[in-house]
């Protein structure tokens, strides 16, 4: 099977400190990866709403999640702090990307990198939407 490949940014506008929890711990004593997801998308609810986006509205656009891609680095362990970067991306017609790089935080050991692609959905319609007029530039900002 090929592997996926994400290329990195050299850079990353945001990033987040999130601890992991009993919770998040699978029976193998490490990170699920269903709880890496959820931390991946708390991370990228802190950035959107950072920049002034509620509810996942951008520019009057609602966004949706329609791809998912992660690469497992290392084992993440209970009590310890990830920071979780994050760089919009590839804009296009519809939406953009989401990079993520996640590190432990006191040895910056690479746990995950991963990219969701988000686009913009009419959920009244139940439709793509194309992205409105200044959502790239949206992104520019500083959160």
């Amino acid at each position: 099977m090929a592997r996926t490949v994400i290329d990195l940014p050299d850079t990353f506008q945001y990033e987040t400190y999130l601890d992991i929890y009993i919770g998040h711990i699978n029976i193998a004593s490490h990170l699920g990866n269903d709880s890496l997801v959820s931390l991946l998308n708390e991370a990228r609810c802190q950035f959107l709403n950072d920049l002034g986006a509620i509810n996942m509205e951008v520019c009057g656009a609602q966004m949706i999640n329609a791809d998912l891609a992660v690469i497992l680095k290392s084992e993440a362990k209970y009590g310890e702090r990830l920071r979780i970067e994050i760089q919009a991306a590839e804009f296009q017609k519809y939406g953009c990307d989401f990079i993520y790089r996640v590190t432990e935080a006191s040895s910056e050991r690479v746990v995950a990198i991963a990219k969701t692609t988000m686009l913009c959905f009419d959920y009244v319609s139940n439709q793509l939407s194309t992205a409105p007029n200044g959502f790239a530039e949206f992104f520019q900002q500083t959160a």
